[in-house]
C-alpha cells in the first residue's frame, strides 16, 4: 500500500499508539518501515501510515484477535490446490491462513516479520517452519514453493510480485487471499474469485472500535507459474 493510501485508510485505532510507539519498533523493522515515510512528515501521518506496522509488532495478539474473528471464506480455501509437496505462507501473522495450508500440503513454511506474531503461530501450529523475513526480500532458495499463498497482506507491489514468483516452482500457483485491487491482477491475467461476503462471527465491540467493520477475506487471485 502506498504511503498517502496508508495514512488515509488508517484505521480508528491509530490513535491509540503515539510517536514515541514508533521509536519502540524493533531496530530493523523501524529502518525498513521509515524508508518509505517522505521527510518532515507530521506524526500523526506517520502514526496513521505505520498503524499496522504498530499493531503486528507491538501489539500483536490484537492482531491475532482480529485474524480470529475474520475467517477466510471456504470457497477461497477450496479453490486450493491440496496434497502439494511444499506450501508457502509470506506475511503469516498468527496462522489464520497457514492453518488452512497445512490440510493442503506435506510440509508448510510461514515467513512473517514480526516476532511476537511467529511466536503465537509456532505455539499453535509447531510443525510449521516459521521464518522472520520480508516479502520484498524472501530467504529461501529460488522454486522452493508448490503453492505460495498470502492472506490479506500484499497488492500489485512488482518487487513483491517478483519475489513471489522467484520462490514459486515452476507449475506451481500463487494464490493472494484479500489482495490490494484484486482487479488490477484480474486484468493482468490472474484467475479472480469472489465469494459471498460473510458476516463476521460474534466478536467484541472493541474491534469494530479499533480496526473498523470486519470484514472476512472473500477474494481470491491466483496464478500459475509457467512450467
Amino acid at each position: 500500500m502506498e504511503y498517502a493510501e496508508a495514512v488515509e485508510q488508517a484505521p480508528p485505532g491509530w490513535r491509540h499508539f503515539t510517536i514515541e510507539d514508533v521509536a519502540r519498533l524493533p531496530e530493523a523493522v523501524w529502518r525498513h518501515e521509515m524508508a518509505r515515510i517522505p521527510d518532515g512528515e507530521p506524526g500523526e501521518r506517520i502514526i496513521r501510515a505505520l498503524f499496522w506496522t504498530l499493531v503486528y509488532h507491538l501489539e500483536p495478539e490484537k492482531w491475532d484477535e482480529l485474524a480470529r474473528h475474520e475467517p477466510i471464506h471456504p470457497d477461497l480455501i477450496h479453490a486450493l490446490p491440496s496434497g502439494v509437496d511444499i506450501a508457502l505462507d509470506v506475511g503469516a501473522g498468527s496462522g489464520r491462513l497457514t492453518q488452512q495450508l497445512v490440510t493442503r500440503s506435506r510440509r508448510v513454511v510461514a515467513v512473517e516479520p514480526s516476532a511476537g506474531l511467529r511466536a503465537i503461530l509456532t505455539r499453535r501450529l509447531p510443525a510449521v517452519s516459521a521464518v522472520a523475513g520480508w516479502a520484498e526480500s524472501l530467504p529461501l532458495e529460488d522454486g522452493c514453493s508448490h503453492l505460495t499463498a498470502a492472506s490479506g497482506a500484499f497488492g500489485p507491489d512488482p518487487p513483491v510480485l517478483a519475489e513471489l514468483r522467484r520462490v514459486t516452482a515452476p507449475g506451481g500457483m500463487i494464490a493472494l487471499i484479500s489482495p490490494e485491487s484484486p482487479e488490477w491482477f484480474e486484468a493482468e491475467g490472474w484467475l479472480r474469485i469472489t465469494a459471498p461476503p460473510l458476516q463476521a462471527p460474534h466478536h467484541p465491540a472493541w474491534l469494530d472500535e479499533f480496526f473498523g467493520p470486519l470484514d472476512p477475506p472473500h477474494e481470491l487471485v491466483t496464478m500459475r507459474v509457467d512450467a
